[in-house]
This record gives C-alpha cells, sequence and structure tokens, in this order.
C-alpha cells in the first residue's frame, strides 16, 4: 500500500498487525518527519502505536525507547543524505531495515534496551550517543573516500566532506565531537553538477576530527604563528575539548590513523593528478572547502563568502591568477589570498613548473545552509551553485 493509505490507516487503528511490520513503523515514521516538526512527528507516532497496539491486544510490544530511536536515526539520516525520498533511505540504510537490532546494540546496551524502565519511558544510549557522527548506514565500515572519476584535468578535492566517526575511536572522546560540527557540510550536494562537466570528484567520509587530511602527516602547523587545529585536532573550531586528557592520540594511534585514513587519500589524489597528466600534460586540483560565516578563533567578524587561497599565487599560473582577480562572484563578496591563501594539500601538490596546478575555494556556509542547524538550503544553493559552476566552466577554459 502506498505511504498516504498507510497512514490514513495507521491513524485510524484500521492496520492489520502482519501489515504493521518493522518497515512500515518506519515508512510512518519517515512520513510525519517530513510533514511536521520533530516534536510533533514523535507524538503523532507514539500516540497511534499506543492506540493501535491497545486495538491489536498487543500493548506489550510498544517500547518508547525504541520507538524514539528509530525516529532520531531516521531524522539524522534525513539530515545525512539530505533527503526526503524514502526510496533512497531503504537503499541506502540496509541495517536499519534488515538487522535493525543489531543497529540498536551500537548505542544501547542489552541490559538497558531490554528493562523495564526503558519500555515505558524514554532512555539515553548508554553505549554511544545517536548524532551526526556516530551515524551508521550499514554494517560494514564506510571506504575512506568516494570517487567519481571522469577523463578531466580537473580534480575536485573535498577532504573535510566526511561527518562520520568510527566507533572505536568517538568511545574515546568528549561530547564536543558527537556532531562533527566542523565539517564541510554537503559538499557533494554543492557540486553536483561536476558530472555534467565531466569533471573528477574525491570526497573524505570520515570526519576531520578522526585526522585531517589537510594537514601534512608530519605534524607541522599550517599557519605559522596563527592559531592552528592538528593533525588529529584536539579541539572544535569553538575551543570545546574532544578528548580528556588521559583519552588524548598516542604516537602510536596517530600513526595507525595516518596509515588507515590519510595515506589512501593522499596516494589516491597522487594517482589522479598523474592520469591527468598523462592525459592533458596539465592538471588543476581545486579544493573545495566551506566553513561557517564567522569563527573567532580564526579570523574577525565575518567572513567574505568566496574565499580563494593560491598560496599568494605561487600554486597557479597566470591564466589562473587573472581569471579569479576578474571572476564575478556576482551578489557574493570574494577575497584573494585573505585568511585562507590554502591548506597542505594546495601548497603541497601545487607544481606550476610541471603544470600541476592547485586552487583552494573557502566558501562560507552562509551562502547555502541555514548555519544554525547546519542544513542544506535549496533555494540558497541553486544560487551560489551556479555561480561555482560558471567558475569550473572558465577554468576549463583556461588552465593550459
Amino acid at each position: 500500500m502506498n505511504i498516504n493509505q498507510l497512514v490514513e490507516k495507521f491513524e485510524a487503528q484500521s492496520i492489520t498487525g502482519g501489515d504493521f511490520n518493522h518497515r512500515n513503523h518506519l515508512r510512518v515514521a519517515w512520513y510525519y518527519l517530513n510533514h511536521y516538526s520533530i516534536m510533533a512527528a514523535r507524538e503523532r507516532v507514539h500516540q497511534g502505536l499506543i492506540k493501535l497496539t491497545k486495538v491489536l491486544g498487543a500493548e506489550q510490544k510498544y517500547h518508547r525507547t525504541m520507538t524514539d530511536f528509530f525516529i532520531d536515526y531516521l531524522l539524522q539520516v534525513k539530515w545525512y543524505l539530505n533527503t526526503d525520498s524514502w526510496d533512497e533511505v531503504e537503499s541506502l540504510c540496509e541495517f536499519l531495515l534488515k538487522d535493525a537490532k543489531s543497529l540498536i546494540r551500537i548505542y544501547y546496551s542489552e541490559s538497558v534496551i531490554e528493562s523495564e524502565q526503558a519500555r515505558t519511558e524514554y532512555v539515553e544510549p548508554d553505549r554511544l550517543p545517536l548524532d551526526r557522527a556516530t551515524l551508521q548506514l550499514q554494517a560494514e565500515e564506510y571506504p575512506v573516500y568516494d570517487l567519481e572519476f571522469h577523463d578531466s584535468p580537473i580534480i575536485v578535492s573535498m577532504p573535510h566532506h566526511g561527518q562520520f566517526i568510527p566507533h572505536d575511536i568517538i568511545k574515546q572522546m568528549q561530547p564536543a565531537a558527537y556532531d562533527s560540527a566542523d565539517t564541510d557540510w554537503y559538499l557533494v550536494d554543492l557540486y553536483s553538477f561536476l558530472d555534467e562537466l565531466s569533471i573528477t570528484r574525491i570526497n573524505a567520509n570520515y570526519s576531520r576530527y578522526v585526522i585531517d587530511l589537510n594537514r601534512d602527516k608530519s605534524g607541522e602547523v599550517l599557519y605559522a604563528g596563527a592559531d592552528n587545529t592538528e593533525l588529529c585536532p584536539t579541539s572544535n573550531f569553538d575551543r570545546e575539548t574532544l578528548y580528556t586528557e588521559s583519552q588524548l592520540p598516542t604516537d602510536e594511534e596517530i600513526s595507525r590513523r595516518i596509515k588507515q585514513y590519510w595515506q589512501p587519500y593522499h596516494d589516491q589524489l597522487k594517482n589522479l593528478i598523474e592520469k591527468a597528466k598523462e592525459s592533458f600534460g596539465y592538471c588543476l586540483l581545486f579544493e573545495a572547502h566551506t566553513i561557517q560565516s564567522e569563527v573567532p578563533r580564526f579570523f574577525e567578524g565575518r567572513l567574505p563568502d568566496f574565499n580563494f587561497g593560491t598560496n599568494n599565487g605561487a600554486t597557479v599560473n597566470q591564466n589562473i591568477k587573472q581569471l579569479l582577480e576578474d571572476f564575478d562572484t556576482r551578489q557574493y563578496t570574494k577575497i584573494l589570498n585573505g585568511r585562507f591563501k590554502g591548506g597542505y594539500i594546495t601548497r603541497h601538490y601545487a607544481d606550476p613548473a610541471s603544470r600541476v596546478y592547485c586552487l583552494q575555494l573557502e566558501l562560507s556556509q552562509i551562502t547555502y545552509l541555514n548555519e544554525r542547524l547546519r542544513t542544506l538550503d535549496k533555494s540558497k544553493m541553486l544560487s551560489v551553485q551556479s555561480v561555482i559552476s560558471d567558475l569550473m566552466q572558465k577554468l576549463q577554459a583556461v588552465i593550459d
């Protein structure tokens, strides 16, 4: 039955027990999340379940904590996938649909979730909080990066796109890490036009709180004399600590993270640059980043909208320099080599003498997000997206 029929039957308590399985339970919750506030959605699910289980004579099956857990999980999925499509949830959230019991056990011990208290009232997870950084969509671990390859001289790299923190790491971290707040949110959505332009994209899947792919693995600071976050950050942009003193990553742990997360991303970057050089004789590595419009830790006041970094012109050729100077960002403000001059990746891989150019764009998140909620504002995104797409097309024309 379609979702409207299902919700109608659910609200009328006319659905049979056999039809109201785990999948349909989730579909009803998903419908409410897409039509009401989180508080209203949660209340509608609970009141409907209480009435339905009473009609079916199955009051003992109502479980307050499990119900809230799945509603909260779906809300995180909605934010993570940036979708209102149930079909997309079904295709990408196998864990939720096929092994929900194992999924719950990531967050709750059996003794807590099976307790009478959890059945009758909401109990917080005792193993791990459910938040963006802990959201697990499938049983297996995420790959270090996703790659959409095209035979193109331009490579768009998104090293801070990832939100996920492996459970063995986040269990050692403080609550400030749980929402992975300093993520470059929704970059794949923002740069969705890349496939149409046949431009290669590589994006990280793990949070910069695990390891910062845009830092030298030696630990050398990026901006001498300025406030910097480390290779394995110990605080967030609000200066909240990510670890207690006793849980700080050891040298051995940092080495492990370099090997497991940092090195594979950089090995692939080198490979992509070499392929572009072989095919075209030149390459442009475009570093796509975003940041909150105001971060007192790093700069005063509000950041310009478009922040281009070329290490004061050292990472590009004259054609690209001129394009960036002349480029019309329309209603958006811009600056070249201001607070952001290009990170480790931009500086390390640039070799203009060998026709390998690097450019970083640090885009202010106010141009495409609801910054308070860190959710995508689609109308704002479409506006700024057209400017970035125009830039990419102009870059394609002048690179060599």
